[in-house]
């Protein structure tokens, strides 16, 4: 996922330049607002887990143990945010998703997903031609739980790990990685006298730490990220389970110097899930 080729013709003149700079200005400016509009629409279908907080909130008053296994087929794209040239593949992710809660109601929950590339279009085909690629979502997060009159909420801290990688003839071996701490919240909706659940959960990444490198160039920054998804779950008694649901993955890069970024790139699709809870 290299820079993405530029021509330089005859050398533009003052007005040009201007114009060109006014131009790039009034896109980050979108740009900004786009990235502050997800966070607030992710952290508002958060925010009907409040409407169920009774005066007196507790914290789980059990112990517990959740073990999941994620089937994720992504749709993912990169963005050349300067001149727009894009690109996109399919991400085949499978993972895996552990959370333990304390009777007191602190608790940890850690997440892993990875998986292959495939079906490359737009500059990933045509500009460099992509023969192989691999992505992985990781994190880990401290949280606490409080048990509410009709739902459970959790607030957590953590660290996470977002990675794009891939080969291509041109650039070789191309890795662009975000690493940074992370906060947000989830909440569970019980669908009273069924044994299905609502889930909602957010994550954002206020301040990562970007690495780019290929054949020709390494470089690093700074970027945010988003992490957040929606889905419905059903527990039978014996503690079995199953979910469906949709997940998204956004990342923003700053300026990274010789590779055409700042870059957006997006993971976005259905979740499927098979799990245990005790």
């Amino acid at each position: 996922m290299p820079d993405a080729p530029i021509c330089e013709a005859t050398k533009p003149g003052k007005k040009e330049i201007i114009g060109k700079k006014q131009i790039a200005g009034k896109s980050k400016h979108r740009g900004d607002e786009m990235m502050r509009l997800r966070v607030l629409a992710a952290f508002a279908v958060l925010a009907c887990g409040l409407g169920f907080w009774p005066r007196a909130a507790s914290a789980a008053t059990a112990g517990q143990f959740e073990l999941k296994i994620n089937y994720w087929p992504a749709n993912s794209s990169w963005t050349f945010n300067p001149g727009g040239v894009s690109g996109a593949w399919n991400s085949q992710f499978l993972g895996g998703d552990f959370r333990w809660t304390s009777n007191s109601g602190w608790g940890i929950h850690l997440k892993y997903d990875t998986g292959p590339e495939s079906a490359w279009s737009g500059y990933f085909q045509t500009g460099v031609g992509t023969t192989s690629g691999q992505d992985t979502i990781w994190s880990g997060d401290v949280f606490y739980a409080w048990q509410l009159s009709t739902a459970t909420l959790r607030g957590f801290v953590g660290y996470g790990h977002i990675e794009f990688s891939d080969t291509d003839p041109i650039f070789g071996n191309v890795d662009i990685t975000a690493t940074g701490y992370r906060l947000g919240a989830d909440v569970t909706i019980p669908i009273s006298g069924t044994g299905f659940s609502f889930n909602a959960n957010a994550a954002w990444y206020p301040s990562n730490s970007e690495a780019f490198s290929d054949r020709f160039v390494s470089s690093s920054g700074s970027g945010t990220a988003l992490d957040y998804g929606a889905s419905f779950q059903y527990t039978w008694t014996s503690g079995w389970l199953v979910e469906a649901g949709y997940r998204w993955a956004h990342s923003d890069t700053s300026r990274l110097v010789g590779t055409g970024c700042p870059c957006t790139l997006l993971s976005s699709g259905p979740v499927l899930t098979v799990g245990y809870h005790w």
